[in-house]
C-alpha cells in the first residue's frame, strides 16, 4: 500500500504538533506547587506533580514527533530532487 502526502502536508503536521507542545507545557506550569492541606492535601499534591509530569512529558513527544515529521519531508524533498532531470541536461535512456 503506498499513502501519497506532499511535503507541504507533511510541514504543516509538523506546525500542528509542534504549536500542540505549548499548551501541554502550560498544563506543567499552571499547576500550583505548594502543597495542600487537608486530608486530602497529599493525593491532591500527588496528582498535581503527576499531571505536571504528563504534560511535560506530552509537550516533549510533540515537539520530537513534529522534528520527526519535517525531517522526513526534508527527505523526501531531497530524494526527489535527487531523482529529477536536471534541465538542460539529457536524460538516460
Amino acid at each position: 500500500m503506498a499513502i501519497e502526502v506532499v511535503p507541504e502536508q507533511l510541514y504543516a503536521l509538523a506546525g500542528v504538533l509542534d504549536a500542540a507542545s505549548t499548551p501541554a507545557d502550560r498544563v506543567a506550569a499552571a499547576l500550583p506547587g505548594d502543597p495542600v492541606g487537608g486530608p486530602l492535601g497529599g493525593a491532591v499534591t500527588a496528582f498535581g506533580e503527576a499531571a505536571g509530569a504528563a504534560g511535560r512529558c506530552l509537550a516533549g513527544e510533540l515537539r520530537w514527533l513534529g522534528g520527526a515529521v519535517a525531517a522526513a519531508a526534508d527527505s523526501w524533498l531531497g530524494l526527489d530532487g535527487g531523482l529529477l532531470p536536471v534541465p538542460g541536461r539529457g536524460v538516460a535512456r
